[in-house]
């Protein structure tokens, strides 16, 4: 719980939006034991792949760097609906990398996948629960899971939820995702060199503000004493 939480307050500091006027500059290097498996992150629950991901994909939900779920993507903590449904609003303004807008069939089309990915995808069994998503409106959805689900905001918070452009996404299978990883996160992939460097941009069109660290690059380096 200490480590995540100091992960959590160093993330939240690399991904501070940069001052008014102020363009992104510099570069980090974070260094991680492994590679990922995929940047598809509904098919993984692996810490190497989640670090990555936290960067290029925005949730629901999320943690704040005291551990308190608050909403991201959502406007508001959802409101439940008997007998079992959760109703969630939507923000608006937010574009995906390739310039699709964020909206409620960008969230059905990926809590959906997760619905329907048990067995196929591995980080799709915590939703489990879910049945089927309903858009009420262009910005409102009403998740409705098969029996009542408690922990259904905790779990909106997991970043295999990170959400996905349904028009780009349409159709691909699981090594499309990892290869062309889309969100609307701080920063986007420019490339993933197998084994050596897994290399971000900052976003400048976040909907948070563009993040003050130009580039973000990630590098498996398997010996304790050489990662720093």
């Amino acid at each position: 719980m200490v480590a995540w939480k100091i992960a959590t307050a160093a993330l939240v500091v690399l991904l501070s939006p940069v001052a008014a006027g102020a363009a992104p500059a510099g570069k980090v290097v974070l260094a991680q034991g492994v590679d990922p498996t995929t940047l598809d992150m509904a098919n993984q629950s692996e810490s190497p792949a989640s670090n990555v991901g936290r960067h290029i994909f925005d949730t629901l939900y999320e943690r704040d760097p005291n551990l308190k779920i608050v909403p991201s993507l959502a406007t508001e903590m959802p409101k439940f609906v008997p007998p079992s449904a959760w109703e969630v609003k939507l923000r608006k303004g937010v574009k995906f990398h390739n310039g699709e807008d964020f909206n409620a069939d960008s969230a059905k089309f990926t809590l959906e996948r997760l619905a329907q990915g048990q067995g196929k995808l591995r980080g799709a069994t915590f939703f489990a629960p879910i049945d089927r998503v309903e858009i009420v409106d262009p910005y409102t959805i009403r998740v409705h899971t098969k029996k009542p689900w408690p922990t259904f905001v905790p779990v909106m918070a997991f970043v295999q939820s990170g959400m996905l452009p349904p028009k780009e996404s349409a159709g691909k299978e699981t090594a499309d995702f990892s290869r062309k990883p889309i969100g609307t996160g701080p920063y986007k992939l420019v490339r993933w060199s197998k084994d050596e460097e897994i290399v971000l941009e900052a976003n400048t069109a976040y909907w948070r503000g563009a993040p003050q660290i130009k580039t973000v690059i990630f590098r498996p380096i398997p010996e304790d004493a050489s990662r720093v």
